[in-house]
């Protein structure tokens, strides 16, 4: 190289250098006038060149973004000026944007609310907060508002300035008091659901019924607590419908499940079956009734009450016992009557019989041999009357616990040496309101009945013991409410089924064998204290024993007691008109008269005889049956003879009269011979009316 060449080179590279330089100062200088400020544009080279950028298209987008944001942007002095806010602010207030520059923000706030505004702009600097306030807004209203804000340092000679976001609270406000209003009004309704609830539970617990609810989906359960006293589950915290389904007893429960399966399509479930309850295991019935609720066409629960019906289906089945057992009296009186029709035409005929063969021993022999067969069905024919409830009680006031020592010896005869006899003494004397001679029937009817079920010998006891019957018992038994007293009979005999305790009051219903019993001793027994006023209950269990309690009503002391009378057959004289509808009776009764001595008229009708007796006829005394054809029966004639005949004496007659015959009537004077009677009852009775009335 040489050296003119050499010194050019140098020359240029220092001119480089100088170049490189003032570049670097120029670019150190656009830094500095950047960082402060001093220039309205950038010029910054790329890969497609230069590009020229001023401040004022860099913040075009905040500045727009700020415009269009919903919230109120305001910059604020130190005192509260408003050095800058966007339209939102003017638009809130009602106040265009050049006249607020230049005003406090403190103007636009709520005279309430300043203090609270103060103290949001005195918090030390550097430091975010927020407060809420109201604004004073377009046409005076007040607006609620949250300001945030924070400080915005400038130079350390100048004051700081602070920046604020204010964001109308309307509609936040309205939501949160829609919302207030949403939860009143739902806990309003969750209050009146329970109410509604509560008052439902009342109802059911009035009802005695408890509720369940089965989730179909789940299979989770939910009861109340009549449920749970009704099923037996108190305590029982896991439930679910198995479990209460294995409560039915076996017989029952394939049925159960299967009303519970058709409910689904069906919509309901109602039925009534029997429970063995949790814990006593005690059979019960219930009823059980639900409906089915479906989301979209399925199933998804089953809900209802259920009810322990098991003393509505005994009171159910007692009347329809009671029924049964008066339809049953009503046929078995009428038999009964015209059976005591047949007797009295019988009994009568070997009296007349009797008195045309004296002598011979061999007819005497069978007359006796037949009389006694008459005296058989008058016994058979009387049971199946005090079954019906048609024979005549002489009811009077009887000191229970003495009556039942009295024939302590005749119950040892009739039930044997095999079987040990008790008569437990009252506690107190008690008095109760019945026929002596039909309770002494009915406890030897009793009686006999246990020495049977006692083949291998036992004991028999009979207690005496004052009852109270409310209304809900006396409603089971039909009676009338009130003190009772109890005679109760009770062996250790093989007892009784369900099966037969439904029958054993039925009149010729019977376990014995063919020829060993009639089938009416408890037959009588029943009708004997449901016409007594009272009832007869049965407890039995196979093999351990029955107890038959018969309930009577209570009554006072008698003021006396009665005198038992007795006379002796006599004959007589006078004219008696015999009224009675079956020929062969009024036949048989006119016989046996005119042996008496008596002379004799006769009419099968009430009006028939009044005819007689208006015919001038001599009449001392009207024979009559009770119950006769046509609109005047026995009872009828009677009263019209005493009224318009006062002369005349009257005797009644039926072997079927209680329903008709009341004690009223015997106020009145008049008396009744019961059918079949012999010869010597009617010249008993026949002079007892004459002598009475004469």
């Amino acid at each position: 190289m040489k050296i003119g060449d050499s010194s050019a080179a140098l020359a240029a590279a220092y001119t480089r250098i100088a170049d490189l330089e003032n570049r670097l100062l120029e670019a150190d200088e656009t830094l500095n006038a950047i960082r402060h400020g001093e220039v309205d544009a950038v010029v910054v080279g790329g890969p497609s060149g230069q590009q020229i950028y001023t401040l004022e298209n860099a913040d075009r987008p905040y500045r727009l973004l700020i415009e269009q944001m919903q919230e109120c942007a305001v910059t604020l002095g130190a005192d509260g000026t408003i050095l800058y806010c966007n339209q939102r602010l003017a638009t809130l207030t009602g106040t265009r944007r050049e006249v607020l520059v230049g005003r406090h923000l403190q103007e636009f706030v709520a005279l309430e609310d300043r203090d609270t505004f103060d103290e949001l702009l005195a918090i030390g600097s550097h430091a975010s907060r927020s407060a809420e306030f109201h604004l004073i807004a377009a046409q005076g209203s007040n607006v609620p508002v949250n300001m945030s804000v924070a400080d915005l340092p400038v130079d350390e000679q100048m004051p700081d300035l602070m920046c604020g976001v204010i964001t109308d609270l309307t509609r936040s406000r309205r939501r949160t008091d829609e919302l207030a209003a949403a939860n009143t009004q739902l806990a309003t309704e969750i209050q009146q659901r329970r109410r509604t609830e509560g008052k439902l539970r009342l109802a059911l617990d009035a009802a005695d019924m408890g509720n369940w609810d089965v989730d179909l989906i789940t299979g989770s359960a939910t009861r109340s607590e009549r449920f749970d006293q009704i099923f037996g589950h108190v305590g029982l915290n896991n439930w679910d419908l198995q479990i209460a389904l294995n409560l039915f007893v076996d017989e029952d429960r394939p049925a159960v499940a299967e009303a519970f399966t058709a409910s689904r399509l069906s919509g309901s479930v109602n039925f009534e079956k029997r429970i063995r309850r949790h814990g006593d295991k005690v059979v019960r019935w219930i009823q059980v009734r639900g409906l089915t609720y479906y989301r979209e066409g399925k199933p998804i629960r089953i809900a209802g009450v259920v009810s322990d019906v098991t003393d509505r289906r005994l009171i159910d089945e007692q009347l329809r016992q009671a029924q049964k057992m008066e339809a049953i009296g009503q046929l078995t009186g009428g038999v009964a009557h015209d059976f005591n029709n047949l007797l009295m035409v019988i009994a009568g005929s070997l009296d007349l019989l009797e008195s045309r063969v004296n002598g011979d021993i061999k007819t005497a022999r069978y007359l006796s041999t037949a009389r006694h067969g008459v005296e058989r069905g008058a016994k058979l024919n009387q049971q199946l009357l005090a079954f019906a409830r048609r024979q005549d009680l002489r009811v009077e006031s009887v000191n229970i616990g003495a009556l039942l020592r009295s024939f302590e010896n005749l119950l040892d005869r009739a039930i044997g040496e095999t079987i040990a006899v008790t008569i437990a003494d009252p506690p107190e004397i008690r008095y109760g309101k019945t026929d002596p001679h039909q309770l002494e029937t009915a406890v030897l009817n009793l009686a006999i009945n246990a020495r049977d079920s006692m083949p291998q010998g036992g004991s028999l006891s009979i207690a005496t013991n004052p009852r109270a019957i409310d209304a809900k018992a006396a409603a089971t038994y039909n009676v009338a409410a009130g003190d009772y007293i109890v005679v109760a009979v009770s062996d250790t005999g093989s007892g009784m089924t369900a099966e037969v305790q439904a029958k054993v009051f039925e009149p010729f219903f019977t376990t014995k064998e063919v020829g060993k019993g009639t089938g009416l001793g408890l037959s009588q027994v029943y009708g004997f204290a449901k016409q007594s006023g009272g009832f007869v209950s049965i407890e039995s269990a196979v093999d351990k024993g029955t107890t038959v309690s018969i309930h009577l009503p209570s009554a006072q002391a008698p003021s006396q007691a009665l005198e038992d009378t007795s006379v002796h057959e006599v004959k007589g004289q006078g004219t008696i008109l015999v009224v009675e509808d079956d020929d062969d009776v009024r036949d048989i009764a006119s016989s046996m008269l005119k042996e008496l001595g008596y002379q004799v008229f006769e009419a099968d009708r009430g009006k028939k005889a009044l005819t007689v007796i208006e015919s001038g006829a001599p009449i001392d005394l009207v024979f009559t049956d009770v119950i006769m054809p046509g609109d005047m029966g026995g009872i009828d004639l009677a009263r019209e003879i005493k009224a318009n005949h006062k002369h005349i004496a009257v005797l009644l007659t039926s072997g079927y009269t209680a329903q008709r015959f009341v004690t009223d009537d015997m106020d009145e004077g008049l008396q009744i011979l019961r059918k079949p009677y012999n010869r010597v009852d009617l010249s008993l009775a026949v002079k007892s009316a004459i002598s009475r009335d004469g």
